[in-house]
């Protein structure tokens, strides 16, 4: 496991593309403000028409027939569409696939039995991150459904948002993306995200909020270090007494592990998680 220790220090250089910061502006339940992700929302998809009714903080949604999904934020509109805002940093997956499942068990959850395939719930998933994906020069894009033979647009419920905070074609998104990768702003065409940093930011309250949140953070990274920790001693553990009883009793890998009511999967996992600690370890040295 990597060794950098979250720094509750540096809780100031948070900007509002990072997880923290973009959590407690627009989904923090002891400061929840509509108004915000209405602002957000209404300028990623130029619509100031948008009414934000509810929203719902760090929602985790079950899936009872796989893995489920931890939302940044959802929100519902006065016309019963749902959208889903995510802040994706990592460039370490397939975003299509992964906005494609979200929105699946998002529809799921939120679609009653019974219901009319016609009445399906309209599901939006903005993804923003700070690296290319599209390969347009666009801040927004817009991923719909179309006939490939014909070009026609197919209107299913599913819409993906695509924001690329690191491009610039001078739209009100790009202007408030722009914003979003700074640690401090004022802007009176963005009120709310410019109140929200204000809160956060200059406020005794808003900067003991931000503590607090990194104080937890820093305790569950502990925890699963030390949980790491663990795992990797057992697995070092495993290894060396497999190795010893083998080379003693000049029996087979295999063998040894029969012996120590342990399977050779299990042998093979140990050295994968001492290979891993060992490749972090490494990486860390050189960070």
């Amino acid at each position: 496991m990597k060794n950098k220790r979250p720094n509750v220090q540096n809780v100031m250089l948070f900007r509002p593309i990072d997880d923290l910061l973009f959590n407690l502006m627009y989904q923090d339940k002891m400061y929840q403000d509509k108004a915000a992700c209405q602002e957000l929302i209404r300028t990623i998809l130029d619509d100031d028409a948008i009414t934000v009714i509810s929203v719902t903080a760090q929602d985790s949604v079950p899936n009872l027939y796989g893995r489920g999904v931890r939302l940044d934020v959802l929100c519902k509109t006065g016309t019963g569409k749902l959208i889903n805002v995510e802040v994706q940093r990592k460039d370490n997956d397939d975003h299509f696939r992964r906005m494609r499942y979200n929105a699946s068990v998002i529809t799921s959850r939120y679609t009653s039995k019974g219901t009319d395939f016609r009445d399906v719930v309209e599901v939006y998933v903005i993804y923003i991150t700070e690296f290319e994906i599209t390969k347009s020069t666009k801040t927004v894009c817009h991923v719909e459904s179309v006939i490939k033979e014909t070009g026609e647009f197919i209107d299913d419920g599913l819409h993906r948002v695509i924001v690329n905070a690191k491009i610039n074609d001078g739209t009100k998104a790009a202007r408030l993306m722009k914003h979003f990768r700074e640690r401090d702003f004022t802007d009176n065409e963005f009120p709310e995200a410019s109140k929200q940093i204000r809160y956060y930011k200059h406020t005794e309250k808003g900067t003991k909020a931000m503590s607090s949140v990194m104080e937890q953070i820093i305790n569950d990274w502990v925890i699963e270090r030390d949980k790491e920790r663990d795992k990797e001693r057992d697995a070092v553990t495993l290894v060396q007494n497999v190795d010893k009883l083998a080379k003693r009793f000049n029996v087979t890998t295999a063998e040894a592990c029969t012996f120590l009511d342990k399977t050779i999967a299990d042998y093979e996992e140990a050295q994968r998680i001492i290979e891993r600690a060992e490749a972090e370890e490494t990486e860390a040295e050189y960070a």
